[in-house]
């Protein structure tokens, strides 16, 4: 019987040495972060393609439009009140 006692005080305590050093890793010392990046295998990346914006004539000169205060344009574009 005092054999199973010695075994049992002895795991306890490396148990508690092992778990207090743990707490003291975890409470004390804070890892850097640092960005890691990983190549995969068998994946392409592909350009994404932007539409670049439409520019017409009548965007451009304001006197091709035929409207210079711009409010027959927000009618016919439906945002006029009738």
């Amino acid at each position: 019987m005092p054999t199973l006692f010695r075994l049992l005080v002895s795991i306890g305590v490396i148990a508690g040495a092992i778990a207090g050093s743990l707490y003291v890793l975890a409470e004390y010392f804070q890892p850097e972060p640092k960005e890691i990046s990983k190549s995969l295998r068998n994946v392409t990346a592909r350009p994404i393609e932007v539409p670049l914006p439409a520019t017409s004539d009548a965007e451009a000169d304001p006197s091709v439009s035929g409207s210079v205060d711009g409010d027959t344009d927000a009618a016919d574009a439906g945002g006029g009140a009738n």
